[in-house]
């Protein structure tokens, strides 16, 4: 009774309010902490101590080492943009949640890369369009019901695609992209074929799931998602305590058998020249 009370009131407007309101005090308290990567960060205790997602924040170092320019797409709050700041890449940095942007801005001025980083307060699809996203913080969805949210958390947003608002302008830079989006990977992707195809190819790593936060459902466009980045001539390596190099064979082997040996939650896509699996081990 007491677990179905608490769920009925975070799922109501009396529930958003408070959530707002909890917000913008601890906002208004903020005191940032230097991170155990050497930076300033404040909004996640996770990030703040340096146990977030470190076996990306591995992959990530060492990708950082030899870039010119960092695509964060699904910034947040700017943790890994501060990595890349810090590595001295520019960074490009995609969040269209106020509640997350106070955040990242406050968290780039802090560190002084405030001239180093371009933020586009928008989210990315396959066109133009003004959409409802749903949910807060590191889980926030354009996919209405993600992870149970309720759809009273929702906010409305403009999207726009990568190919209008990047478009060729990083052909011959050496560039990292990273996209967290909660779901909603394939569409931003269909709306990136510029920089997909450019050259170099950038390096990609995204997160796909096939059923997580999806309530029971599947995700329609799993498959489809590796199919667009091999059809561009991309090798798939997943990232986690056991990385692979992601074949067809494999990718259908799981579809079928729902063996998720290899499978989790985040994938490096790669030009075929460069050692995957070299950039995923942990």
């Amino acid at each position: 009774m007491l677990e179905t009370s608490k769920k009925s009131l975070k799922n109501s407007y009396i529930g958003c309010i408070f959530r707002s309101l909890r917000d913008k005090l601890k906002f208004a308290r903020r005191k940032h902490t230097k991170t155990p990567i050497g930076f300033l960060f404040f909004g996640n205790a996770q990030m703040e101590t340096g146990v977030f997602e470190k076996e990306e924040t591995k992959v990530f170092s060492r990708l950082f080492d030899s870039a010119d320019f960092f695509v964060d797409i699904g910034a947040n709050i700017g943790y890994f943009s501060c990595l890349a700041c810090q590595k001295n890449l520019h960074v490009i940095a995609f969040e269209p949640m106020h509640s997350n942007l106070k955040y990242l801005y406050e968290n780039l001025r802090q560190n002084n890369w405030q001239n180093q980083a371009e933020i586009f307060p928008v989210g990315l699809s396959d066109k133009p369009a003004l959409v409802d996203i749903f949910g807060e913080g590191t889980g926030a969805s354009l996919i209405e019901g993600w992870a149970g949210v309720s759809s009273l958390m929702r906010e409305t947003i403009p999207v726009n695609t990568l190919d209008s608002l990047i478009g060729s302008r990083l052909n011959g830079k050496k560039t990292v992209v990273k996209m967290d989006i909660e779901g909603a990977e394939y569409r931003a992707l269909c709306g990136a074929k510029t920089m997909l195809e450019q050259f170099p190819k950038p390096i990609w790593l995204v997160e796909i799931t096939l059923d997580d936060h999806r309530q029971g459902k599947k995700n329609d466009n799993f498959q489809a998602t590796f199919e667009l980045f091999w059809e561009y001539g991309y090798e798939a390596y997943s990232i986690g305590s056991n990385p692979c190099h992601i074949t067809r064979s494999k990718l259908d082997n799981y579809l079928t058998t729902g063996n998720k040996t290899n499978f989790e939650t985040n994938y490096l896509f790669v030009d075929p020249a460069v050692n995957g699996m070299e950039l995923v081990k942990c």
